[in-house]
């Protein structure tokens, strides 16, 4: 009997062991990501039903590459903050590395247009107005 009781002490820690492992995991891929536990917190989020979903597909003009990617690293930041985001993530083409993939999950329409009026997206715009191509899809959920 004792024995059992070790054994399953022992799975206990073991389990508690595996969770904090994997709790101290996440918390380290998004302190490498830039992310702020608000943020991550802002993850675990519950679906409205009016969540809205940004695809913009962007290509850089090769002259302009290094401007381009420092507003995008400003933008990314500033915008991860935002209450209404609830993700905010920009992808490199591996092939093509003048192609980018902003990939964005908002809250609501209105929290989009309070992300479109802010001060750092209208600096991010105008930094990047000319020097890039821009295709932007915005998509709601249907099943």
């Amino acid at each position: 009997m004792k024995r059992i009781i070790r054994n399953g002490l022992l799975l206990c820690a073991f389990c508690a062991v595996l969770s904090s492992v994997s709790s101290c995991q996440e918390k380290k891929e998004a302190a490498v990501a830039g992310d702020t536990p608000e943020v991550v917190a802002k993850s675990a989020t519950v679906a409205t039903g009016e969540e809205l979903l940004i695809v913009a597909h962007v290509t850089v003009k090769p002259e302009f590459e290094a401007e381009v990617i420092e507003a995008f690293q400003a933008v990314v930041s500033e915008t991860r903050k935002e209450p209404g985001n609830i993700s905010y993530n920009l992808y490199q083409d591996i092939n093509d590395p003048l192609k980018f993939t902003f990939v964005e999950e908002w809250k609501s329409q209105e929290a989009i247009q309070s992300h479109s009026a802010s001060e750092h997206f209208q600096t991010f715009a105008k930094a990047i107005d000319g020097k890039a191509d821009l295709d932007v899809s915005t998509l709601k959920q249907t099943f």
